[in-house]
């Protein structure tokens, strides 16, 4: 099968070199597919010194930018990577081990963060449980493109996006979660504290989940919120 790598970006100058020398170092059959939404920093010339990565522009907002990136997408499944997270080496190995069960059209790895934070110690325990409160972008989640294109996608809003995807991908099959870990750097939880930043984080996905819209809660998130569910 071949994997499909997309990499939502907004001014990521500081890791999207890093991440793409290392990804395209790694073993198997994939493709690596950046979709830029609209960057003013280095991002766009450091992407396009890697002349095998297919480089797309969208609209801001990572749901358009992942969307746009699937309808260019070759791949078999579509792997959604954040621009400052690293895959497993045996990336490629583990996803094709649990996609060969029909049964499966999507998943994620669980998370390590490069921090030795109690907080995030926990954090990382709880990545393990394949449930959607469990489960976010900076998971690294992956579909069957097959599955992700009978959903029609990630739906349009604000941010919420990976949470939301989940109710959905999940009707269709099981949803399975790794035993291997993705390398994720803590720059979300910087500018506000690791304690505030996570209660307002677990506040937004419990008000998302009885009902809130994501157009009401945006305010309290704004662009580069540092959160754990921040793709840019």
């Amino acid at each position: 099968m071949h994997i499909s790598i997309i990499i939502p970006t907004l001014n990521e100058e500081h890791c999207i070199g890093k991440v793409l020398k290392y990804t395209l170092c790694l073993k198997g059959d994939f493709e690596v597919v950046v979709v830029d939404g609209g960057s003013t920093d280095a991002t766009l010339k450091l992407v396009s010194t890697f002349k095998s990565v297919k480089l797309l522009n969208a609209t801001k907002g990572r749901a358009n930018q992942m969307n746009l990136g699937a309808v260019h997408a070759q791949g078999n499944i579509l792997l959604f990577l954040h621009a400052d997270t690293f895959l497993p080496t045996t990336f490629h190995k583990d996803i094709l081990n649990l996609m060969q069960d029909p049964k499966v059209t999507g998943g994620s790895f669980r998370l390590k963060m490069d921090d030795s934070h109690l907080i995030f110690k926990f954090y990382n325990w709880c990545s393990q449980f394949s449930l959607e409160f469990f489960t976010y972008g900076d998971h690294a989640m992956f579909f069957s493109t097959k599955a992700f294109q009978h959903i029609g996608g990630f739906k349009t809003m604000p941010f919420m996006e990976d949470v939301e995807i989940q109710k959905r991908i999940r009707q269709q099959g099981k949803f399975k979660k790794l035993h291997t870990s993705v390398l994720t750097s803590n720059r979300r939880f910087q500018k506000n504290g690791v304690i505030r930043q996570l209660i307002l984080d677990t506040l937004l996905v419990l008000f998302f989940k009885i009902g809130i819209s994501a157009n009401s809660l945006k305010r309290f998130y704004p662009d580069h919120s540092n959160s754990i569910m921040d793709a840019k």
